[in-house]
């Protein structure tokens, strides 16, 4: 049931260091862990149940996705979610602690990618929802089944591996009965508050009057492909025009050329790099044309500033929003910047102090350590610029 492609992948990448499963419990999970037991073997499964600790009884659903877990023979340990700010109640911010909790505890463990139940029904589930949301045509490819975590800075250097997607979620349930197997049924499932629950019920409802949701799956499958293709090839001219250095990304005009869809694809993973959003901008369009017309004189986009140079331009992070404007950075304090231990400030920025005391303060130009009585320029061998490793991730290319 495993699709053999994407399990040659998980083989070939992670090289013998532990494959994470993230079990909710729930039938799908339990699934995908005794079938990913049963292909590598339970000691080279490591399971992470989260809890994201919304809603009273989810400590103790956690505690017995362990024990499902143990059943399989697979260690298996609990991840609970703080919530600094107060609780959110979102998907959208559960979904993103929950990928960034998984992340950083994967990178702990030494594991390059982490195993996700993502079924067909959630890909049919996905290209509704994002086509009733007016969505490009790249979202109407759905999931990829092997992506860079979707997650930054937390997910740099973990794939994330849907080896599920083709298969149905009935299926996974039979197959669940067969086995004699224990599984939880989330509450949430039955919510209608969330969008992804009542479009599930739309599309039982479809199917239940002889409609072919699968259609939808297999567009997403035609669909990505031609997805893959564009990333390869903006790769390709980012990487014949495109250099870094320290907090900038230098573009040089006269290397800069190609398809307009193309350009703008690696214009749009530029600007996100360098302004270290966590999303793509919208447009790019005006940003293409200008440069296309070297009309430049400084601009910006994204959290990113561009300006023209003596090849031809420069992204970097916006200098307004870096000091205090919009979305403007605090110091990280000498509490946060343990020594010995890696920190990512501002998305783009991954420091490593030898000793305690010292914080970061952004400058017009990037960042500065500073402690009392003292005050330098970040060295070389404290900080590290992600700007290389976002584009990499943003077009699935890291390794």
């Amino acid at each position: 049931m495993l699709d053999a492609l994407t399990i040659e992948r998980v083989a070939r990448t992670s090289a013998g260091a532990p494959i994470v499963v993230a079990l909710s419990g729930g039938g799908d999970s339990v699934a995908l862990l005794w079938l990913m037991a049963e292909y590598f073997g339970p000691a080279s499964v490591r399971a992470l149940i989260v809890d994201h600790a919304l809603r009273e009884g989810s400590a103790d659903d956690a505690k017995r996705a362990q024990l499902i877990a143990s059943a399989a023979g697979v260690a298996a340990e609990i991840l609970t979610v703080s919530w600094p700010h107060g609780v959110k109640r979102g998907q959208a911010a559960a979904r993103g602690a929950r990928y960034g909790i998984l992340c950083d505890r994967a990178r702990e463990l030494g594991a390059k990618v982490i195993a996700v139940a993502h079924t067909a029904d959630d890909q049919i589930e996905t290209v509704l929802m994002r086509a009733s949301a007016g969505s490009s045509w790249r979202g109407l490819a759905g999931m990829s089944a092997f992506a860079p975590a979707p997650v930054w800075p937390e997910g740099r250097g973990v794939w994330l591996a849907r080896p599920l997607l083709g298969q149905r979620r009935a299926a996974l349930r039979a197959c669940l009965r067969e086995w004699r197997a224990d599984w939880i049924e989330d509450p949430a499932n039955a919510n209608a508050t969330f969008e992804r629950v009542r479009v599930r019920a739309q599309v039982a409802e479809q199917e239940a009057a002889g409609a072919h949701a699968m259609r939808l799956a297999a567009l997403a499958a035609r669909i990505r492909p031609h997805v893959e293709k564009l990333d390869a090839e903006a790769g390709a001219l980012i990487t014949g025009s495109v250099s870094f250095e320290g907090a900038a990304i230098l573009l040089d005009r006269a290397l800069w050329s190609g398809a307009e869809h193309v350009r703008r694809r690696a214009l749009s993973v530029l600007i996100t790099a360098a302004g270290g959003a966590a999303r793509a901008p919208s447009s790019v369009e005006r940003i293409d044309r200008m440069l296309l017309e070297g009309s430049i004189d400084g601009g910006s986009l994204g959290g990113a500033h561009v300006a023209k140079t003596r090849l031809g331009f420069s992204f970097s992070r916006d200098r307004g929003a870096l000091m205090g404007r919009a979305d403007g950075l605090s110091p990280i304090s000498p509490q946060s910047l343990q020594s010995h231990r890696l920190t990512v400030w501002d998305r783009r920025l991954e420091l490593c102090v030898a000793e305690p005391g010292w914080w970061v303060v952004p400058t017009t130009t990037g960042a500065e350590l500073c402690r009392e009585g003292e005050r330098r320029p970040l060295a070389r061998d404290e900080a590290t610029w992600l700007l290389r490793g976002r584009v990499a991730h943003l077009l699935g290319e890291h390794d």
